[in-house]
């Protein structure tokens, strides 16, 4: 597994990661799935704010994780700095591990804030196995769901 900066040459591979995930049930994407290049286009321009990098194997997009870089209440309560996902091919092989495990190290500069659904416990046990700390468990009305809050610290 490597990772990779985001850029339009991961369009072909993006495109399928996407609509793996839409159909799994990530409903976040579905904008995405309608128009994946300015989808990419956007992530790629948005990269002050907002880092993406794919997580790559034989030019297959099996991961994404993003880094906020700026904080306001909506990512300290909410969002939180980190978000990821897995395709669904690659669930449960450690990927999810992997991403956060490589932000800690080489993208991050101080701790974060990283959030889950309560009921994620896959990305919980990720959290926790990186180092998060619980923070407490909240209400989304966005999401519609509790959400648990864990502060990441960096690994240099």
């Amino acid at each position: 597994m490597k990772m990779s900066l985001a850029k339009i040459e991961h369009l072909k591979s993006y495109t399928s990661f996407l609509f793996a995930c839409y159909q799994s049930g990530l409903s976040k994407y579905e904008a995405a799935i309608k128009d994946p290049k300015q989808f990419l286009e956007n992530i790629i321009s948005s990269a002050a704010e907002t880092s993406t990098y794919f997580c790559v194997v034989n030019e297959e997009i099996i991961g994404a994780i993003r880094f906020r870089h700026n904080t306001n209440e909506y990512i300290v309560s909410v969002i939180g700095h980190v978000g990821y996902e897995t395709k669904p091919t690659a669930r449960g092989k450690g990927v999810a591990r992997f991403m956060l495990s490589w932000l800690q190290e080489h993208i991050m500069g101080s701790g974060a804030i990283i959030t889950c659904e309560a009921d994620n416990m896959a990305s919980e046990k990720v959290i926790k196995h990186c180092g998060g700390v619980y923070l407490n468990q909240i209400y989304s009305t966005e999401k519609q769901n509790d959400v648990k809050r864990y502060e990441l610290p960096i690994k240099k």
